[in-house]
């Protein structure tokens, strides 16, 4: 006999597990009597792994920012300038503000940087850059949950229609079954 639960199960031969509950009873699905839900226990496999994927990326998100500032939309640019025969080289935090010039060109605040502040602005844009890249890879995850929640309701739409045909066509009053003589 399959049995699913929304729990996992270990083997135990008495089954002296807590179940959830379900309005106060225990909910447990033998799965030999319901055929048309033996998707049920992969879908649940395939939600709780994503949703584990997405909380470890929430983590990583997380402890990314902890770390130090963050800069994600920033670079450093450089630029040199001679004086008196020498070259001097000069560091600049540069970022786009949204806006745009009449021109269409997007405008760009900057922002000079001394030496000293040069590594920790490199370490914030990197970090900028890994919190980027994280968030991308949790929206797809975010997508493939919904994308796989969708299915699923489409599913239970389906069987819902299809125990509501069933209902109409054995409750039908037969002709003639009613007369009386």
């Amino acid at each position: 006999m399959q049995i699913f639960t929304s729990e996992v199960i270990h083997s135990c031969p008495d089954f002296q597990v807590t179940l959830p509950a379900v309005l106060g009873t225990p909910l447990v699905l033998n799965l030999e009597e319901f055929p048309e839900l033996d998707w049920l226990p992969a879908y649940m496999m395939a939600l709780t792994s994503l949703q584990q994927e997405r909380d470890r990326l929430t983590g990583a998100i997380q402890a990314v920012t902890i770390t130090g500032n963050i800069n994600r939309d920033g670079w450093i640019e450089t630029y040199t300038k001679l004086k008196n025969g020498k070259q001097y080289i000069y560091y600049q935090l540069r970022w786009l503000t949204g806006d745009r010039k009449k021109s269409g060109q997007p405008k760009v605040k900057t922002k000079h940087l001394s030496r000293r502040s040069v590594g920790e602005v490199r370490a914030a844009i990197v970090r900028g850059q890994q919190v980027k890249a994280l968030e991308q890879e949790r929206q797809q995850v975010e997508e493939q949950i919904f994308r796989l929640k969708q299915l699923v309701r489409g599913t239970g739409r389906r069987l819902d229609r299809v125990v509501s045909q069933n209902l109409l066509t054995n409750h039908r009053p037969t002709q003639g079954a009613n007369h009386e003589p």
